[in-house]
């Protein structure tokens, strides 16, 4: 009998042996997933990190000059008057003008030209008014006009060019008078 006792408390002792181990191996598996799921989360994290880095350099090289290019708009709304004044006062008189102011206006144009295609190349464009209803994204209204004929809200003029620059982020807004 003291050999089936004996056997009995040794089959305890094993079975206790395994439990305990089944235990450790239970807890270990659980650590090794806390641990494998930390990576998972930190590369993530790297990986977001890393996109929204190109993001930000991406735009700051795109957004760069936008200082200068803020500059540059009075005076290309300067060109775009002078050229305006200059059309219309010829178009008033009756005689030829002299070459000299012709060849001087086309100086102008020529420069008004060049400074657009400079801005353009650098991603800044007028902005195009879509079926010219005011948006106050994209536009300031300076004066509001009874207009029965149009709905309220229609940009009836524009008195200041407004310009986007990159992927059509408002650079300046455009000065307009819309219908009450």
């Amino acid at each position: 009998m003291d050999k089936k006792k004996e056997h009995k408390t040794e089959e305890k002792k094993e079975q206790n042996v395994a439990t305990q181990a089944d235990d450790q191996v239970a807890h270990l598996q659980e650590e090794v997933l806390h641990w494998k799921d930390l990576a998972l989360r930190n590369a993530a994290e790297v990986e977001n990190m890393r996109k929204r880095c190109a993001l930000d350099m991406q735009n700051t090289a795109r957004y760069a000059n936008k200082d200068f290019a803020l500059d540059m708009l009075p005076v290309m709304d300067n060109l775009e008057r002078a050229l305006k004044t200059a059309k219309v006062e010829m178009g008033k008189s009756d005689k030829p003008c002299e070459p000299f102011f012709v060849s001087l206006l086309q100086g102008v144009e020529m420069v008004h030209k060049q400074l657009e295609d400079a801005l353009g190349k650098n991603h800044v464009k007028k902005m195009q008014d879509d079926g010219h209803v005011f948006d106050p994204d994209k536009h300031q209204v300076i004066q509001q006009v009874e207009d029965p004929s149009k709905p309220a809200g229609t940009i009836i003029e524009e008195l200041q060019t407004g310009y986007t620059i990159g992927d059509n982020r408002v650079l300046r807004e455009a000065m307009v008078v819309v219908t009450k």
